[in-house]
């Protein structure tokens, strides 16, 4: 699967488990870290947690596996790693403290929706 094809099956099955204020940037373009990075929320740990649960299972479908996972005990920040892409699903006021779209902010945002176009 290409990365942007990845980005939006991660942005679906985030969707589909009310992911909250889902962001995706294009970080590739400002570092080499990774191509894009995804940011979005969970009201509480569980729900963080069943976010990510279901973003690993839907992408293991297309035989895409996480790298790394970083998080998931506390549910507070998880970070997913997919090599290309990170995905990052916070808690609302952990996201508000690091404000990773804030330290992120010379990277394009990528357009969320049905057919993820970059902007």
């Amino acid at each position: 699967m290409e990365a942007l094809d990845i980005l939006k099956k991660i942005v679906e099955k985030a969707e589909e488990k009310k992911g909250e204020d889902i962001v995706a940037l294009e970080i590739g373009k400002v570092s080499p870290i990774a191509d894009y990075m995804v940011i979005l929320s969970g009201s509480v740990p569980v729900h963080t947690r069943a976010i990510c649960d279901n973003i690993i299972a839907g992408l293991k479908e297309y035989g895409v596996i996480p790298q790394h996972l970083e998080g998931y005990n506390e549910g507070r920040w998880i970070a997913i790693d997919y090599g290309d892409i990170m995905v990052n699903i916070f808690l609302p006021e952990i996201r508000d403290y690091y404000k990773l779209e804030w330290l992120w902010s010379d990277a394009p945002r990528v357009e969320i929706n049905s057919t993820v176009k970059e902007s």
